[in-house]
């Protein structure tokens, strides 16, 4: 049975994956510092309110809420009418931990505490998409336990998939090494694409690459990606070699 698309909105990227991302999959976006994740996740929850009607949660576990909205305001998107709506909630770190009453000083929070707010949030709003940015700082909670990081990790997925919702998540690549920060946040993810960032004769240059997508066929040629006034912008008919 063919699962119904969730469009992501961000230009060329739903040619490359069929018209989006397979219903109620968990999905993953990776990249190093600056090749816009979080953008990607911040225009997948933006793009389902303002164009599908579609309640958006985005909950960033790094940055502050204020930086986040100065990020979407410099490219035109401002979230005013949908966050008093009830459209779209974008929670930081510390509304988290308040909502949690977590006294840890160092702000980390694990997965069982995250399912804990999502778990109320998903069934009081009833959204359909997530985007969870990062998985970079949840994945410090279990610093000195590698096999428990990775066993509530998948959890956590199989928790995000029975919760009838589309997910985004966001996790960094180490550059010149591994793909995503753990290693393993790939395999627990229906979906996974990379962002570069590349040094070309001494300017940096923006990709796209769709390594994995579960229930549908996908483009897996390394695309060009450009930030503009309105945000990403891919370049689906071009190909880096």
């Amino acid at each position: 049975m063919t699962k119904a698309r969730i469009p992501t909105g961000i230009p060329g990227l739903d040619e490359l994956i069929s018209g989006g991302f397979p219903e109620n999959t968990v999905n993953l976006v990776s990249g190093p510092a600056g090749s816009a994740k979080s953008l990607t996740a911040i225009q997948y929850i933006y793009n389902g309110v303002k164009d599908k009607d579609e309640t958006g949660i985005y909950l960033t576990l790094e940055e502050p809420r204020e930086n986040v909205l100065r990020a979407m305001d410099g490219y035109g998107m401002d979230i005013t009418k949908y966050e008093e709506s009830g459209k779209l909630i974008l929670l930081d770190l510390g509304e988290v931990r308040r909502r949690l009453e977590s006294s840890e000083e160092e702000g980390i929070v694990g997965f069982e505490g995250i399912v804990t707010l999502l778990k109320n949030l998903l069934e009081f709003t009833g959204a359909k998409r997530l985007a969870v940015d990062s998985l970079t700082a949840v994945g410090l909670y279990y610093e000195d336990s590698p096999g428990k990081l990775r066993r509530e990790l998948f959890k956590f997925a199989g928790f995000l998939k029975e919760s009838n919702v589309t997910t985004l998540l966001v996790t960094e690549s180490i550059e010149g090494g591994q793909l995503t920060r753990y290693g393993i946040e790939q395999f627990v993810a229906d979906s996974f694409i990379v962002l570069g960032l590349e040094d070309v004769k001494g300017e940096l240059r923006r990709t796209i690459t769709v390594r994995k997508m579960r229930f549908t066929k996908h483009d897996t040629m390394k695309h060009p990606m450009l930030i503009t006034s309105s945000g990403i912008n891919i370049s689906a008919e071009s190909k880096v070699f």
